[in-house]
C-alpha cells in the first residue's frame, strides 16, 4: 500500500460540528500517520490534492445482513453458491457506497471473513455474528405452524442466519460455538419481529433471564458483547438487566425504558430504512394490509423512541437491517430517514464515531486521527450541513480508501 498524502482537505473531525479546512493527512500502510495543518514531509508518498473537498471517516453500518437473496430471510433451501455470490455482491456494493465497515447481524461467518482477508472478494471490514440465537418459536425461527423440519430433515429455523436453542446450557453451548467459529459478537433474538414469523404480532419477550445472562457471560469471557433484536418494552428491560450491550430496533419501548438504557450505557441501534423499504415493496412482496399497518405504526413509534434517546443521552448507532441485494440499494437512505430527527452532524457521528465505540473500536475506526485505521472518504459537498450528498454516491463519492488501499479514485494523484 505504501504511503498516500492527502493535501488541501476539509476534515470531518470528532468534536467539531463544522468541517475544518486546510488539513493534510498522511496515510502510511494501513494507518493514519499524520493529521496536520502544517505541510507534511513524505517524499515517498503518492499525493492526492483534495482541493477543498471533504475528507471524512468511512461509514459504518452497525446492523447489516449479507446472506439474503430476497426480502425474506427464509433461505435454507437456496443453493450455497447463490448465497455466497449474493454476499460478495452485497459487500462490494456496501464498500462502493462508502461503508468501509459493517457489523453483520446474523448469517455471515468465518468463511466470508477469510475471503475478505485474503483479498479474494472486496468489501468493508466485517464484524460478523455468525448464526443468531433464537428460541423455539422465536423471532428467527421462520417455520410456519405446518413446518417441522427443513429440507434436510433437521429441526432448523429455515434460514442460514440463525440457530434454534433452548435452555441455559444449550444457549451457552450455542454461544460458545459461534464464538469458536470466530464471531466478533453474539446476536440473539429477544422478542418477535414485525413481519416474520408472527405476521405483525411480536412476542413480548423471548429467552429467560437466565438464558440471556448465559449468552452475555459467554460473550464477556471472549472480551465481547451481545447485540439483541428486540422491539418490546419488557424485552428491552430484560436484556438490559442481563447485561446486553447493543439494543437493536426497540420501537415499542417506553420513555422510562429509554432512560434505563441510558443508565446501563447500552447502545440503541434504530433501523428505519428496513421498515420503510418493506412498506414500499409491500405489493410486490404480497404483505397483508395488517402487516403494512403494523410496519407504519412501528416506524412512527420508533421516531418517538429516537427523540427520547436524544433527550436521555443514549448513544445512538446507525444501522440499516436490509435483507437482499435489491434492498441493499437503499442502504444510504438511512440518512434520509433521520434527517428531521437529528442534526446532520449527529447523524453522521452515529455512522462513524458512535458505531466505532459500539464495535469496541473507539479511536481506531470512525475518526481521522493518528494511529487510526486509514478508512477514508473524499466527498463532494458538506455532509455536516447536508446529508443529501449521500443520496448520489456515484456523483459525490470521489475517493474510497479502506485500510490504506484506494478502492475508488476520481481525483487522480501525483507520483511519489
Amino acid at each position: 500500500m505504501g504511503a498516500t498524502l492527502f493535501i488541501n482537505a476539509r476534515l470531518v473531525l470528532e468534536g467539531f460540528a463544522a468541517r475544518q479546512p486546510g488539513y493534510n493527512v498522511l496515510v502510511r500502510d494501513d494507518r493514519i500517520a499524520a493529521v496536520s495543518r502544517a505541510p507534511v514531509e513524505a517524499a515517498d508518498a503518492t499525493v492526492i490534492d483534495v482541493a477543498g473537498r471533504t475528507l471524512m471517516p468511512g461509514l459504518i453500518d452497525a446492523h447489516a445482513h449479507i446472506t439474503g437473496l430476497s426480502l425474506t430471510p427464509k433461505n435454507i433451501a437456496s443453493p450455497a453458491a447463490d448465497i455466497a455470490i449474493a454476499s460478495a455482491d452485497y459487500l462490494r456494493n456496501c464498500l462502493m457506497d462508502g461503508y468501509t465497515t459493517i457489523r453483520e447481524a446474523g448469517g455471515a461467518g468465518h468463511a466470508t471473513a477469510r475471503l475478505l482477508a485474503e483479498g479474494r472478494i472486496i468489501g468493508p471490514r466485517l464484524y460478523f455474528s455468525g448464526r443468531a440465537l433464537t428460541q423455539t418459536g422465536g423471532g428467527a425461527d421462520f417455520r410456519t405452524p405446518d413446518e417441522e423440519t427443513d429440507p434436510c430433515g433437521h429441526a432448523g429455523p429455515f434460514s442460514v442466519m440463525s440457530v434454534i436453542t433452548d435452555g441455559v446450557d444449550a444457549v451457552r453451548k450455542a454461544a460458545r460455538e459461534e464464538l469458536r467459529r470466530g464471531a466478533t459478537q453474539i446476536k440473539l433474538f429477544a422478542s418477535g419481529g414485525v413481519v416474520f414469523p408472527a405476521e405483525g404480532h411480536a412476542t413480548r419477550y423471548e429467552f429467560t433471564p437466565e438464558e440471556l445472562r448465559a449468552a452475555v457471560e459467554e460473550a464477556a469471557a471472549r472480551g465481547t458483547y451481545v447485540m439483541a433484536h428486540v422491539y418490546t418494552d419488557e424485552g428491552v428491560r430484560r436484556c438490559l438487566q442481563a447485561g446486553v450491550r447493543s439494543i437493536e430496533h426497540a420501537n415499542f419501548v417506553s420513555e422510562e425504558t429509554v432512560a434505563m438504557m441510558a443508565e446501563h450505557r447500552a447502545f440503541y441501534v434504530p433501523t428505519f430504512i428496513s421498515l420503510v423499504q418493506r412498506v414500499e415493496s409491500a405489493d410486490h412482496e404480497h404483505l397483508s394490509p395488517a402487516i403494512v399497518g403494523n410496519l407504519e405504526r412501528t416506524i412512527a413509534r420508533g421516531r418517538q423512541v429516537y427523540r427520547w434517546a436524544r433527550k436521555h443521552g443514549v448513544p445512538i448507532g446507525f444501522g440499516t437491517d436490509l435483507w437482499g441485494p435489491d434492498a441493499q440499494k437503499s442502504q444510504l437512505r438511512e440518512f434520509e430517514m433521520r434527517r428531521d430527527l437529528d442534526t446532520p452532524a449527529e447523524i453522521l457521528r452515529s455512522a462513524t464515531a458512535v458505531n466505532a465505540e459500539l464495535l469496541m473500536e473507539k479511536g481506531m475506526l470512525g475518526v481521522i486521527a493518528e494511529g487510526a485505521h486509514a478508512d477514508l472518504l473524499v466527498v463532494e459537498g458538506d455532509p455536516l450541513a447536508d446529508l443529501g450528498v449521500f443520496a448520489r454516491p456515484q456523483e459525490t463519492l470521489k475517493l474510497i480508501m479502506k485500510g490504506g488501499a484506494i478502492c475508488r479514485n476520481e481525483l487522480g494523484a501525483t507520483g511519489a
